[in-house]
């Protein structure tokens, strides 16, 4: 068992020895951390993920580098879907994995199937619809010790739907508190970042802010306890200006930003567009050299 003293740090050796590089799985996002996607529901972010995971996966960008981490080789992801079924994931794989075998730099038959071996062997993927009690976050249930065991050695590990791997209010500041810890030990046990999925609150959707720290649905203890969160948002007409997007297309577009990273500094907001039958997303770099989506907007607030 761990105690305090074997925590105290060791000032002189420290002092010795250079620190270790910081290992980002997604910008600011640091391995053995707890980070959390915040967005209204049915805007994307179930397909989002699915493309952040098998971009890691096999090693590629993801979504054209906008939100690569540090290392760049492929890696062990697992992504727990509370309200997905097989047959609606094996549609998002497909579509992903298109997606990806597109932006290849040679589509031959064997990089083809290089990729789909990376897929195979990393890609862990659980549609969980109807099944929600398979993952159990006590200390000391056989169902969470069989999670740390499928998680050992993932870059990253996603939790999606958030509200479906708890049963206490979300309101509540001490339960949540305690919900965030649990996820806490998952990332020191495994070494993985890891990523809760959660949906944004009334407030924000209505007064169009999705995309500030604020937004996450429920008391502050999420958004006080992750080290890292990003929003998923609706585009609005004057950042649509900035980025060169027609209003009649803005439905097929949405912003990502990160709004709090302990970390590191400030990002840039990013755009994606949405293909419109499979909603698979991508960077959105407008034609116009001029407008200042090429170099995107700092984003005003954010949080460190």
């Amino acid at each position: 068992m761990t105690t305090l003293a074997d925590l105290r740090m060791n000032i002189r050796q420290i002092l010795r020895t250079p620190p270790p590089a910081l290992k980002y799985v997604l910008p600011g996002l640091l391995a053995g951390t707890v980070g959390s996607l915040i967005a209204p529901g049915g805007l994307g972010k179930t397909t989002l993920l699915t493309q952040i995971c098998g971009a890691i996966a096999c090693g590629q960008p993801v979504l054209g580098g906008a939100l690569d981490g540090t290392d760049r080789s492929p890696a062990k992801v697992a992504l727990f879907l509370a309200e997905e079924t097989l047959a609606v994931m094996h549609h998002k794989v497909h579509e992903a994995t298109e997606q990806l075998a597109s932006s290849m730099a040679s589509r031959s038959r064997e990089d083809r199937h290089a990729l789909l071996e990376l897929l195979d062997a990393n890609l862990g993927m659980y549609p969980m619809g109807g099944h929600g009690s398979l993952v159990r976050m006590g200390d000391g249930t056989k169902e969470y010790r069989l999670l740390v065991e499928l998680c050992k050695g993932a870059r990253l590990i996603v939790f999606d739907p958030l509200r479906q791997f708890h049963e206490g209010d979300e309101i509540d500041t001490a339960f949540m508190t305690a919900v965030v810890m649990q996820f806490q030990r998952l990332a020191r046990e495994t070494g993985s970042a890891v990523l809760l999925a959660h949906h944004a609150n009334r407030s924000s959707i209505s007064s169009g802010t999705g995309e500030q720290v604020g937004a996450s649905r429920g008391c502050t203890a999420l958004t006080d306890g992750v080290r890292w969160q990003a929003n998923l948002s609706p585009v609005s007409e004057s950042l649509a200006n900035e980025f060169g997007i027609d209003r009649a297309d803005l439905r097929q577009f949405v912003r990502f930003d990160i709004s709090k990273s302990n970390y590191s500094g400030p990002r840039d907001t990013v755009v994606l567009r949405k293909a419109p039958q499979s909603g698979m997303m991508s960077l959105w770099v407008p034609n116009q050299p001029s407008t200042r989506a090429v170099t995107p907007r700092k984003r005003a607030g954010a949080t460190q």
